[in-house]
């Protein structure tokens, strides 16, 4: 009632009790009274950034993928043997066709010699490996009959007959398993491209595998993490392989345009073959990144999340593939006969890439979340990536409040109306604090305080 009429009686819609004026009104009296929650919480935990956690366990995905890769994949076939028929005065051709593929040698043929009842031929330029480590030019003159040796070939099968070139020289090779020494040139060429043609699928699964499962692994979600785990793993699996024809149609020529650029006489690249080179492997990586990043949001059923995936996996794809061929080429050197180490390094730069950039999307385009302020996750970084996200205690929860006795199983629903959100209780036993008020169902504003038992959250929204 007003004062100068006391019979006067002040009506106040529920719009106007709900308005921001109030609601500022109210956090500005809590402040000065010194009671906590109300201006926004800057504390933060570094490690549960969400893109460092992803690009954590893109990382891991990524060198696991390598571990299981590696031991079939060989840059350059490895054989080893006593030397037979050397013969020096042996040469072939510059050009000439090797079972219907036009083939040019960049340098002359110096001599051949066979190994295991196969030959092989020596270019000029060939490399001499030491046992301590690094290469020099090995003097064909010093070769005999007899010799026990080990070579890192180039083998281009053939209908008729197969050309294998020699690139690298072991002179004191040490001893093979009766397994791996057995095998012949065509085994060891047919293990090697089944590898080649699984690469980006296994890459992309395993990548997609870690990335989906994280969140859920962070949360405490074993179920959540299995689900968007598998189905990162499947589709990573499926797209890897299907974006490795496309990336191959994107690849192969480039990468054939880069090798005619090698240097005249010597086995490293051009600056323009360097380029053409990255440009190749960064697109091709770009393709199959596509998959890598959809598991958490086709399990979720979240079109923002799947979007962000998208997004983060090709610009991270992209990313990682133009940064694995400086590592490979500059900072581990071309004069080597394997490239394991520059590809593990390629295959973790990838994995985190995609991995974090994913994360940078998402923190880039989110629109609301919730930080957790106090809690077993303080610091976490909550997405609400869906119109209704539950609250609770359940492992069903779309965000799991465990370790807090107070809190039910359905504690709260968030929903998305337009822009704004709404938060309503539906607990019984324990309230649900909105700026350590009890409500049952209030809409959240940019720098409120959430109480869910011993849990504490600010709502942050993206200005504008």
């Amino acid at each position: 009632m007003s004062e100068n009429n006391p019979s006067t009686v002040i009506r106040i819609t529920k719009e106007e009790a709900l308005s921001d004026h109030v609601d500022d009104l109210l956090k500005r009296q809590m402040s000065l009274r010194g009671e906590p929650g109300v201006t926004r919480d800057r504390r933060k935990k570094w490690y549960y950034q969400n893109w460092l956690v992803l690009a954590l366990a893109g990382t891991l995905g990524a060198i696991l993928a390598w571990a299981v890769l590696e031991p079939f994949f060989d840059d350059y076939l490895y054989m080893q043997g006593e030397v037979s028929d050397l013969n020096l005065a042996d040469s072939l051709p510059l050009r000439m066709v090797n079972g219907g593929t036009n083939l040019q040698l960049l340098q002359p043929v110096e001599g051949s010699f066979r190994l295991k009842g196969e030959k092989f031929y020596l270019l000029r330029g060939v490399q001499e490996l030491h046992a301590q480590g690094g290469a020099t030019h090995f003097n064909i003159e010093t070769l005999r009959d007899g010799d026990a040796v080990g070579v890192y070939v180039d083998y281009n099968p053939g209908t008729e007959q197969d050309l294998t070139l020699v690139r690298f020289v072991v002179p004191e090779p040490p001893k093979q398993s009766s397994s791996r020494a057995s095998m012949p040139l065509r085994q060891l060429q047919a293990r090697k491209n089944t590898a080649a043609i699984l690469m980006f699928a296994l890459v992309a699964g395993m990548i997609g595998l870690f990335v989906g499962a994280a969140d859920g692994l962070v949360c405490r979600l074993p179920r959540r993490a299995l689900l968007a785990g598998g189905v990162g793993l499947l589709i990573g699996c499926i797209g890897g392989f299907f974006c490795n024809i496309f990336a191959n149609l994107v690849y192969t020529p480039l990468n054939n345009l880069a090798m005619a650029q090698f240097e005249h006489g010597g086995f490293s690249l051009s600056g323009f073959g360097f380029l053409i080179q990255l440009v190749g492997r960064s697109l091709a990586w770009c393709v199959a990144g596509m998959a890598m990043g959809l598991g958490q949001g086709i399990a979720l059923r979240s079109r923002r999340l799947l979007l962000y995936g998208l997004i983060g996996g090709i610009i991270g794809g992209l990313f990682g593939g133009l940064l694995f061929d400086p590592i490979d080429l500059i900072l581990l050197g071309p004069d080597k006969p394997s490239a394991h180490w520059s590809r593990l390094i390629g295959f973790a730069v990838i994995g985190a890439s995609v991995g974090g950039l994913i994360g940078i999307v998402e923190l880039l385009a989110r629109d609301s979340w919730l930080r957790m302020t106090q809690g077993p996750l303080m610091g976490k970084e909550f997405l609400l990536f869906k119109d209704v996200m539950t609250v609770g205690s359940s492992p069903h929860s779309d965000i799991y409040l465990f370790n807090d006795p107070k809190v039910e199983k359905e504690h709260a629903i968030i929903r998305g109306v337009g822009d704004q959100c709404e938060i309503e209780a539906l607990g019984k036993t324990t309230p649900l604090l909105l700026n350590n008020r009890p409500v049952q169902h209030s809409r959240l504003r940019h720098g409120d305080n959430v109480t869910i038992g011993r849990t504490s959250f600010v709502y942050q929204q993206r200005k504008g």
